[in-house]
C-alpha cells in the first residue's frame, strides 16, 4: 500500500531526523550508528522518521518520539499493542533485524522507500513469532544480520484486521 505524506508530515520527518542527529553529536558527543555509505546519518533517521509516521498516519495513532538513547525496540504503540517499523531504501527489500533478540515489539511493519520523497510504500507486517519461524541469516556486508523476505510477510490490512479484534475483544473466526 502505498502512502502519501502531507508536507507536514515531510517536514516533521526532516526537523526530527537533524535533531536526532543534532542531539546525538552536539549535546551527547558521539555520532549514531550507520552502516550505509550511501546515505548520511540525517537522511537515513529522515527516512525512518518519514515510515514511522506514514505508518502512525495510516493507523491514526500518536505520532513517533525523538528517543536519543534508545527506543526500547518500540517506535509506535496501538492501544496496548507495541510496534516497530523497519524502513528499507528499496520499495519491496526485505525485513531485517540485527538478531533475533533486537526484535522486542510485538509486531514489525516494513515500509519502503519509492522514488517519490513524498510517499511510502507499506508492505506489511509480521509478528515476532513468524518472524523467529520465517528467518533465515544473512550477511549484507555488515555482520550477520536476521532476515525475512518480503513475500513471507502479512499485508498490512492483516495486522489492522487483528488490532482491531484484539480492541474490541473479537475471537478471530478462522
Amino acid at each position: 500500500m502505498k502512502f502519501r505524506l502531507s508536507r507536514k508530515d515531510l517536514l516533521t520527518a526532516e526537523c526530527m531526523g537533524a535533531d536526532t542527529v543534532a542531539l546525538c553529536e552536539k549535546l551527547m558527543g558521539f555520532k549514531p550508528r550507520l552502516e550505509n555509505e550511501k546515505q548520511t546519518r540525517v537522511e537515513a533517521n529522515i527516512l525512518g522518521y518519514k515510515a514511522e509516521i506514514a505508518v502512525a498516519r495510516l493507523l491514526d495513532i500518536d505520532l513517533p518520539n525523538i528517543n536519543v538513547m534508545t527506543d526500547g525496540g518500540v517506535d509506535l504503540w496501538f492501544d496496548d499493542v507495541s510496534i516497530d517499523v523497519k524502513v528499507t531504501n528499496k520499495e519491496f527489500g526485505p525485513l531485517i533485524f540485527d538478531k533475533m533478540s533486537k526484535f522486542k515489539a510485538d509486531v514489525a511493519v516494513l515500509v519502503g522507500a519509492t522514488d517519490d520523497p513524498a510517499v511510502m510504500r507499506i508492505n506489511g507486517a509480521c509478528n515476532r513469532f513468524d518472524f523467529g519461524l520465517n528467518a533465515y541469516t544473512k550477511d549484507f556486508g555488515h555482520g550477520e544480520r536476521q532476515v525475512v523476505d518480503i513475500k513471507d510477510i502479512q499485508p498490512i490490512e492483516w495486522l489492522w484486521l487483528n488490532l482491531m479484534r484484539k480492541r474490541n475483544k473479537v475471537q478471530n473466526d478462522g
